[in-house]
C-alpha cells in the first residue's frame, strides 16, 4: 500500500521534512516514488503540491496522521487569503452597535419632522 508521509531531512537537532509518496513497507528514509512537498517545523514553513497529493490519493495512497493534519492546516492557510480578497472575511463586514439598526441609518435629529 502507498502512503503519503514525512521523510526526515536536515541536520542533527535541526529537522526538516519532505512529504513523500512511498511504499508503506519501506523505511522512513528509504527510496520514495515522488516528493510532494516539504515542511520545516522550526519556521512552520509548509509547501505542498496539492494537485499531486490529490492524484496519489485517487490512486489509493493513504496519508499518515501527521500529513493529514498538515494538509488541513495548509488548506486553512490558503483559504483565508482568498476569502479576504473576495471580501468575505469577518473584518470586512461592519458590526452594528444596537440591534435592529443598520450602519447607514440616520440619527433621529437628522430626520425631517412631519
Amino acid at each position: 500500500m502507498l502512503r503519503i508521509r514525512l521523510r526526515r531531512m536536515g541536520l542533527r537537532n535541526r529537522p526538516a521534512y519532505r512529504v513523500v509518496v512511498i511504499d508503506s513497507r519501506k523505511a522512513r528514509d528509504g527510496e520514495y516514488l515522488e516528493s510532494v512537498g516539504h515542511y520545516d517545523p522550526r519556521t512552520k514553513l509548509l509547501e505542498l503540491k496539492t494537485e499531486r497529493i490529490g492524484h496519489w490519493v485517487s490512486k489509493g495512497a493513504q496519508t499518515s496522521d501527521t500529513v493529514g493534519r498538515l494538509l488541513s492546516r495548509y488548506a486553512r492557510q490558503h483559504a483565508a487569503p482568498a476569502e479576504a480578497a473576495n471580501g468575505d472575511s469577518a473584518e470586512a463586514t461592519p458590526a452594528s452597535t444596537e440591534p435592529g439598526t443598520t450602519p447607514d441609518s440616520t440619527t433621529p435629529t437628522d430626520t425631517p419632522k412631519e
